[in-house]
C-alpha cells in the first residue's frame, strides 16, 4: 500500500453566492418587469389560442390512433396471410415428395413391364425358331 501524500495540495476557499448580499434571499435570475395586470380580453384571448392547440392536439391524436389502428389491423390480416402461405408452402412440399415417391414407382413399375414384355417376346421368337425348325424338315 502507499500511504505517500503529495505536499502540492492547496486548501479551496468556499465562495458566497453571487447576488444582492444585503437581501436575505438571493435572485437566481432576473427578468424584465413586465405590467402585472393583463387585461381580461388579452387573457381570453391568450386562452382562446389554448384551447385551439389543445383542440388541434386532440384531433391530430386521434388521427394518428386511427392510422395506428388500420395499421394494426393491416399487419395482423398480412400475418395471418403469412401464416396461411407458410402452410400451404409445407403441404406442397409434401405433396412433391409424395409425387416424387410415385414417381419413382412408376419407373420401376414400367421397367418390370418392359422387361416382362422383352421376356414374352423372346419367348415368341423361341417358338417360331422351334416351328421354324420343324417345318424345313
Amino acid at each position: 500500500m502507499n500511504n505517500r501524500r503529495t505536499s502540492n495540495t492547496q486548501s479551496v476557499r468556499v465562495s458566497e453566492a453571487r447576488g444582492d448580499r444585503g437581501r436575505s434571499e438571493n435572485v437566481i435570475s432576473r427578468r424584465a418587469h413586465r405590467p402585472q395586470q393583463q387585461t381580461t380580453e388579452e387573457i381570453v384571448m391568450q386562452i382562446k389560442e389554448l384551447q385551439e392547440k389543445l383542440n388541434y392536439q386532440i384531433r391530430k391524436q386521434k388521427s394518428l390512433s386511427v392510422s395506428f389502428d388500420n395499421l394494426q389491423k393491416l399487419f395482423n390480416e398480412q400475418e395471418g396471410e403469412l401464416k396461411d402461405l407458410r402452410e400451404h408452402v409445407h403441404r406442397f412440399k409434401l405433396k412433391s415428395s409424395k409425387i416424387d415417391v410415385a414417381l419413382d414407382w412408376v419407373v420401376r413399375v414400367v421397367g418390370l413391364v418392359q422387361e416382362h414384355l422383352q421376356g414374352q417376346h423372346q419367348e415368341e421368337r423361341r417358338e417360331d425358331n422351334d416351328d421354324a425348325s420343324s417345318v424345313s424338315f
